[in-house]
């Protein structure tokens, strides 16, 4: 294996034989890929035409049974005594249901067609679905459920409630389907998915399995959502496709859709061993390529690389040559780039001759270099002993100018005694090569006693198998003196920012965080150490109390500079905390130029204040309505938007009736509970967009944006009748009230609001003359 030419040519085997095995894998897996696809989708379509389909079915038989119910107004009585000749008439519904029944308000069955022996007279008053329809007056569809008998069947019970001429409740008709009548589930065995696909229905609520290939699953729970996670998801509402474990365990594509009519869920189920099976041809062709490849690949590498590789011995002999002094050029025949690389060897040998003559004029310069440089620099060997040092090096300190006193000397005997023993450990794991080098601020000690304050920078330097370090000394005396005084200065600083009791945080020209005191650090949720240096918009934002329009502070900085401004303020926990900001910018001189000082006062409870004078002012007490000022505003600010009075609005007056009887049976206690209640009613029927508002006593006023007037009289009648229904805890016989209620459409040249409420006033005028309890609307 130490031959190239041996290495080369496996290299190109094994190189060959990776890309047929990518190329085959891609292939593969874009072929596998493409047939899920394909079968996924198949599956997808096969189910959703037969989710639609029983869907179509059981909506068709859902509403011709509501039609039919609904064209019955009849007494409980009456139902009861003619129940024959009622469901004579809707025999045509057998050609739809595989029976039809009539149920009294009891839950008895008083006909059915065709007769059944035995069950006219039962009762099905604890049967689920005869009980959701007497309770929410809506049609039902039950949970299947088997027959007993000799013949197993299953059924769903389909009803639809029948009303009096009051709307009340008077009794049920009800239809009967077997799951398995041509009509519904009949023809779903000759579905075929594949050779071993099929389909499986199941309920959602009772988690029945009401359809499978296999009978002995029909009627049984489903499969566990804990071993079928897909099945539970499906079961909680989830329409959609994937690959998962079928309930016996094997890998299978699953789909599943819910039903819109029915509480059911329909499911396809195709195994994977059947479903990828095209793709098992294609995998055992590409193993015959990869084999095939792998045979040829190390004899055509071998002979490629022989051809390759015969100019390579010439260019060795002429390398040899060179090496030994020659200087002809080499001519190498045969390869472009072993030519281009004999002469780069060429011109390699001839820079080397050149760079070694330039070196020794190099060195001579940067010694130069370093005798003029106002910065200190020496060179030690692998013990410290001082090997070169300029003429700034010797002037620190009053040290001896003669270079030759130094030379041989350790560098750390010019370092104060004092700090020795701190600088000593430093310096022994540089030269251990523990660090690359160091930095240290010490003093040195000259001749004379004198001491220096100096930055002390050493790194390390590796030359073949020669150490040196070198070292560079900066005098810093003038500008420790600067920094302790700048450090005393902000020290002073600080404790006065710490002392003020409002927020106060300072920052940079970018917005970062220098300082935060500490209450605003309990403003905003944060501490000094998170937050230093990072920028403010980070920990909260700013806005706008009344547009809650986002603001910066820089934007603040530029147009209310000093100015006291009212902001929302959100923090980082998402508290949002009014406050009032003051905002100032640095214009000295210096680096704190542009520096910004933001004062933050807390705004809460002032705000709180405002808000309930404001509520209180436009809002009445006892039902949290608008009261007539708050109305007024609100119609006023309807009819100076020229875009909403391009809508149809309607403004209402309503008036109790007998409201002052209710005071004087039940005291005005129960005078507030009817005006409450009255006030959920119509908190209930209208959106929230509209207006609601309590004029005094027992006068209410609403305004219905953008609404028709016949919508708008809808809406009222079934107001009107919620409150003619109503019956107070308290006295239910005697505090009993109705409503006149006056409908006036807003027009175009409506301009006051006195206008608009006399009309729909004079509206509830006539509604009271006209025998109360009643809606007039205004012919405009």
């Amino acid at each position: 294996m130490k031959s190239l030419r041996t290495r080369l040519a496996l290299f190109c085997s094994l190189l060959m034989v990776v890309v047929v095995l990518f190329t085959s894998s891609l292939s593969y897996l874009e072929g596998k890929a493409r047939v899920r696809s394909m079968q996924l989708q198949h599956l997808e379509d096969v189910v959703t035409r037969l989710s639609d389909d029983i869907d179509d079915r059981v909506r068709t038989r859902h509403v011709l049974l509501e039609q039919a119910a609904a064209s019955l107004q009849l007494s409980r009585s009456n139902i009861s005594q003619h129940a024959p000749e009622i469901l004579h008439g809707f025999r045509y519904l057998k050609g739809s249901f595989s029976s039809i029944m009539l149920f009294d308000a009891e839950g008895k069955v008083v006909a059915d067609y065709p007769e059944l022996p035995g069950r006219r007279g039962s009762s099905v008053l604890d049967r689920a679905y005869f009980a959701q329809t007497r309770d929410t007056l809506r049609s039902q569809i039950s949970e299947p459920v088997r027959v007993a008998g000799d013949i197993k069947r299953s059924l769903i019970i389909f009803t639809s409630p029948i009303l009096d001429e009051h709307g009340q409740f008077a009794g049920v008709l009800g239809g009967s389907l077997e799951l398995f009548a041509p009509e519904l589930f009949g023809d779903l065995r000759s579905i075929a998915i594949g050779g071993t696909g099929y389909i499986n229905i199941h309920t959602r609520a009772s988690r029945l399995t009401i359809f499978h290939p296999d009978r002995s699953r029909i009627m049984q729970p489903g499969p566990d959502v804990d071993r079928d996670p897909v099945f539970g998801k499906a079961l909680q509402g989830w329409d959609g496709s994937t690959e998962s474990l079928a309930a016996n365990g094997e890998p299978a594509l699953m789909v599943y859709r819910n039903m819109k009519n029915v509480n059911w869920v329909v499911g396809g189920v195709y195994p994977l061993r059947e479903a990828y099976e095209p793709i098992s041809v294609m995998a055992r062709n590409h193993i015959l390529i990869v084999l095939l490849a792998t045979l040829l690949a190390f004899p055509v590498g071998w002979w490629g690389v022989h051809r390759l590789l015969g100019p390579l011995q010439a260019l060795r002999s002429k390398v040899q040559a060179m090496a030994f002094g020659a200087r002809d050029s080499m001519q190498i025949q045969g390869s472009h780039e072993l030519e281009m690389l004999a002469q780069t060897v060429t011109d390699v040998f001839g820079e080397r001759e050149r760079i070694s003559q330039e070196l020794a004029a190099r060195e001579a310069f940067f010694r130069a270099l370093n005798e003029s440089s106002p910065l200190g620099i020496f060179v030690t060997d692998a013990d410290g002993l001082l090997v070169y040092c300029n003429h700034a090096t010797l002037s620190l300190g009053g040290l001896t100018l003669r270079e030759e006193d130094w030379l041989g000397r350790h560098w750390l005997d010019a370092v104060h005694p004092a700090q020795r023993h701190a600088i000593e450990p430093e310096w022994q794991a540089l030269r251990h090569g523990d660090t690359p080098g160091f930095y240290q601020l010490c003093h040195l000690t000259g001749a004379r006693g004198a001491q220096i304050k100096v930055e002390l920078r050493f790194t390390r330097l590796q030359q073949g198998s020669i150490l040196r370090f070198l070292g560079v000394v900066h005098d810093v005396s003038d500008r420790e003196e600067a920094l302790l005084s700048m450090t005393a200065e902000r020290e002073r600083g600080m404790a006065i920012l710490t002392s003020i009791a409002d927020a106060v945080v300072l920052t940079n020209q970018l917005d970062e965080v220098c300082y935060i005191n500490p209450p605003a650090q309990r403003l905003l949720g944060l501490n000094a150490e998170e937050a230093q240096g990072r920028s403010l918009a980070l920990f909260v934002s700013l806005a706008y109390p009344d547009t809650g329009q986002a603001v910066s502070l820089s934007t603040l900085a530029e147009t209310r500079m000093a100015v006291p401004v009212e902001l929302d303020l959100l923090s980082r926990d998402m508290r949002l905390q009014p406050v009032v900001l003051t905002l100032s910018v640095v214009q000295a001189r210096g680096s704190m130029h542009g520096y910004k000082i933001c004062v933050l006062h807390d705004d809460s409870e002032r705000r709180r204040r405002e808000r309930k004078h404001r509520w209180e002012a436009t809002h009445d007490a006892l039902t949290n309505l608008l009261n007539r000022r708050g109305f007024l505003g609100a119609l006023t600010s309807l009819l100076d938007n020229s875009e909403a009075m391009a809508q149809s609005n309607v403004v209402v007056m309503m008036d109790l009736d007998h409201f002052k009887q209710v005071n004087d049976s039940g005291g005005h206690q129960a005078g507030d509970q009817i005006l409450q209640d009255i006030a959920a009613i119509l908190q209930k029927r209208l959106r929230n967009t509209d207006v609601i508002a309590r004029l005094g006593g027992d006068e209410f006023a609403l305004v219905l944006y953008n609404c028709t007037r016949d919508t708008a009289q809808g809406i009222m009648e079934a107001v009107r009748g919620d409150i003619a229904r109503l019956r107070p805890q308290s006295n239910p016989e005697v505090c009993r009230v109705t409503a006149s209620i006056g409908l006036t459409q807003i027009q175009p040249h409506d301009s006051r609001p006195h206008d608009i409420l006399q009309r729909a006033d004079l509206r509830c005028y006539q509604a009271k003359e006209q025998g109360r309890n009643r809606v007039v609307v205004a012919a405009e």
